[in-house]
């Protein structure tokens, strides 16, 4: 059975300095949607498909938000 999800991709900025790595500002690159889908795994293997190149080279600095209802 599917269960109702919803989730957003943000890709996180962060400037680098002699004094380290310094948070920039964060943008929404996926706007929230819904899907149906049988687990969150599921939901993170095709919110991933969707992640454009430019953001898909740093995944440390994307982040996934998902919540099931």
């Amino acid at each position: 059975m599917k269960s109702l999800f919803q989730y957003t991709v943000l890709y996180h900025e962060y400037e680098t300095t002699d004094k380290g790595k310094t948070y920039k500002d964060s943008q929404i690159i996926s706007e929230p949607k819904f899907i149906l889908a049988s687990s969150e795994k599921e939901v993170v293997f095709k919110a991933t498909r969707e992640i454009d190149e430019k953001y898909a080279g740093d995944p440390d600095n994307v982040q996934i938000l998902i919540r099931n209802f």
